[in-house]
C-alpha cells in the first residue's frame, strides 16, 4: 500500500514538472536567480586566465582570447534569457553555449603545457556551476544540458577532435561531477513541488468558499469589478444575479445545520451547469449566492436566471439521514444590468440585484425579478460597501 502510494506520488511530481503553470512559476521564481548565475559564470570565465597563467606563464597570454570568446558566449546566453527563460531561443542557448565553452576549455589546456594533467580538474567547476545556470528550466531539459559534456568523446570522435585530452581521464572526472548533480537537482525539483503545491492550495483556499468550492465573495468582488471594468472599456453589456434560497432558516432549524450545509451544496450543483465556463458563480454569504454574467443583457439574464429558479424546483433534496424526507427547495433571483455607457461599479450591480431580490421575496418568492421592474419610488438608495 505505502509501495503504491510512493509510486503515485512520483508520478505525479514527474508530471507536474511538466505542467506549463509549474513551469511559468518556477521561472518568475527561480529565472533571476539563474540569470545571475549565468552573468557570474562569464565573469569566472575572464578571471580563468589567472588559472591559465598559473598553469603555464609562458602560453597563458596566448589563451587569453579564448577565455574571452567564452564569456562572451555565457554573455550571449544571458541576454538569449532575456526574452523568456523559456523561450526558444533560450534553450538553444542553453544547449550549445555550455558545450562550446567545453570545447573551447579543452582548446586552451591542450594550449597549455601540462595543461592537461593540471586543468583538468576545472571540469568539477563546470558541474559547481551547472545546476544554478539550468535550474529554473524543466528537469528533463537541465539534465540533457548537463549530459552533453558527458557525451562530448563521442562528438570529438565523430569530428575527429583529440585536444591531446586522455578520454579516460576526462570521463571519470566528467561521472564524478555529472552523477550527484543529477540528484541534487531532483531533489531540489522534488523540494520546488512541494512548495509550489502548498502554494497554490493556499492560494486556492484564499478565492474558495471552502463548503461549496466555488468563489468565495472576496475573489468575486474584486474578479467581478476587474470585468466590469472590461465591459465598460469594450461598451458591452453584462448581467448580475443574486440568489436566495427560500425560507433556509427553518431547514437549519428542522434537520439541523449539517443538513443545511449539504442543502447548500446541493443548490449549488444544481446551478453549475447552467453557468457558462465564461462566468463567475460565488457563495456571497449564508444561502445567497452571486453570478455575473459576461456580454449578457436584461433578456439573456432573465432567461438564465429563469432556467436555474426552474432546475431548481426540478431536482428537490433528499438528505443523507435514515428516513430522510424529500425537501423541495426553490430560490428567488434579482437581476441587475450593466449598460454600456453607465458606472463601472460593483457594488452597485450587487446593490440593484440584492433589491430585485427583496422584491421577489415580497412578491412570494420562488420568482425571478429585475432591478428594473421595481417602481422607482421603492427603491432603496445605494450606499457604497467595503469590498473587502
Amino acid at each position: 500500500m505505502h509501495r503504491r502510494l510512493g509510486y503515485r506520488r512520483l508520478a505525479d511530481f514527474l508530471r507536474a514538472t511538466q505542467d506549463p503553470e509549474y513551469l511559468s512559476a518556477k521561472a518568475v521564481d527561480i529565472g533571476d536567480f539563474s540569470r545571475l548565475a549565468i552573468l557570474l559564470a562569464a565573469v569566472f570565465l575572464v578571471a580563468a586566465i589567472i588559472w591559465d597563467y598559473a598553469i603555464d606563464p609562458a602560453n597563458a597570454l596566448g589563451t587569453a582570447w579564448l577565455r574571452i570568446v567564452e564569456s562572451l558566449a555565457v554573455l550571449g546566453w544571458a541576454m538569449a534569457n532575456r526574452r523568456g527563460i523559456h523561450s526558444k531561443t533560450a534553450r538553444i542557448a542553453a544547449l550549445v553555449t555550455p558545450l562550446f565553452v567545453e570545447i573551447t576549455f579543452l582548446q586552451i589546456l591542450s594550449m597549455l603545457h601540462n595543461g592537461s594533467a593540471y586543468g583538468m580538474g576545472g571540469i568539477l567547476y563546470g558541474y559547481i556551476f551547472g545546476p544554478f545556470l539550468v535550474l529554473a528550466q524543466p528537469f528533463g531539459f537541465a539534465v540533457l544540458v548537463l549530459a552533453l559534456p558527458a557525451i562530448l568523446p563521442v562528438l570529438a570522435w565523430f569530428l575527429g577532435l583529440s585536444f591531446g585530452v586522455d578520454w579516460g581521464i576526462y570521463n571519470a572526472y566528467v561521472w564524478m561531477g555529472f552523477v550527484p548533480v543529477v540528484f541534487i537537482l531532483l531533489f531540489f525539483e522534488y523540494l520546488y513541488w512541494n512548495v509550489f503545491s502548498y502554494r497554490r492550495q493556499v492560494e486556492k483556499q484564499a478565492v474558495t468558499d471552502g463548503l461549496t468550492q466555488i468563489a468565495n465573495r472576496r475573489h468575486f468582488l474584486g474578479e467581478g469589478a476587474r470585468h466590469l471594468a472590461r465591459h465598460h472599456r469594450n461598451r458591452d453589456p453584462a448581467s448580475l444575479l443574486f440568489i436566495d434560497v427560500d425560507r433556509f432558516k427553518s431547514i437549519n432549524d428542522s434537520y439541523g445545520h449539517h443538513v443545511g450545509d449539504d442543502a447548500i451544496k446541493h443548490v449549488v450543483d444544481t446551478l453549475l451547469p447552467l453557468v457558462r465556463e465564461s462566468d463567475l458563480i460565488a457563495r456571497y454569504g449564508g444561502e445567497e449566492f452571486v453570478v455575473f454574467l459576461q456580454e449578457t443583457g436584461a433578456r439573456g439574464a432573465d432567461l438564465i436566471a429563469e432556467r436555474m429558479r426552474a432546475a431548481v424546483v426540478a431536482h428537490p433534496f433528499v438528505a443523507e439521514f435514515e428516513h430522510a424526507p424529500t425537501i423541495k427547495l426553490t430560490v428567488s433571483i434579482g437581476v441587475s444590468v450593466f449598460e454600456p455607457g453607465a458606472t463601472p461599479d460593483i457594488d452597485l450591480l450587487i446593490h440593484d440585484a440584492d433589491q430585485a431580490l427583496y422584491e421577489a421575496k415580497r412578491r412570494g418568492r420562488d420568482c425571478v425579478v429585475g432591478y428594473g421592474a421595481i417602481a422607482p419610488d421603492d427603491r432603496q438608495p445605494h450606499r457604497a460597501v467595503a469590498t473587502t
